[in-house]
């Protein structure tokens, strides 16, 4: 069955269907998310189990790089550790290549994007999927003052 997202009573029910006057669950969500966050990690070349993924857990790439896991949603928590880091202002530039990015090449319908860093905080991947499956994935840097990103192909 596809996942459908259902308004009820002001409410955004995702993976739900609403049949004969009752509201069944479709699809555990939380396992949706991750899958997305799986699809986004291998476009930018790093395989992952979905029980190694939660905010600030750190995963290793198969050349032994690691990097810090992150969702866009609960990016908090790896904005406070750029802020305790550096005293140069490195997270509110994090804050504003985000932006940057999802204003220029996100659509409704796209993932929750997947956010990993390296352990110094300063550069990684920021990526998301379509609904048609294809994965966007972005280089991002820190810099000299701010992040620049660079799409992947």
């Amino acid at each position: 069955m596809k996942k459908r997202n259902v308004i009820l009573s002001g409410l955004i029910l995702a993976g739900a269907v609403f049949a004969g006057g009752s509201l069944y669950a479709t699809e555990d969500t939380k396992s949706y998310v991750k899958s997305n966050h799986l699809k986004a990690l291998e476009a930018v070349g790093i395989e992952a189990k979905a029980k190694d993924l939660g905010v600030m857990k750190t995963i290793t790439d198969d050349d032994g790089k690691k990097w810090v896991f992150n969702e866009f949603t609960k990016s908090t928590k790896l904005i406070e550790a750029m802020e305790e880091k550096y005293e140069e202002d490195v997270a509110g530039a994090f804050i504003s290549v985000q932006d940057e990015i999802m204003q220029a090449h996100a659509k409704p319908g796209d993932s929750i994007p997947t956010i990993v860093l390296d352990e110094a905080l300063k550069e990684g991947y920021f990526a998301f999927s379509r609904k048609d499956g294809e994965t966007l994935s972005f280089k991002i840097k820190y810099d000299n003052g701010s992040w620049d990103y660079q799409q992947e192909k």
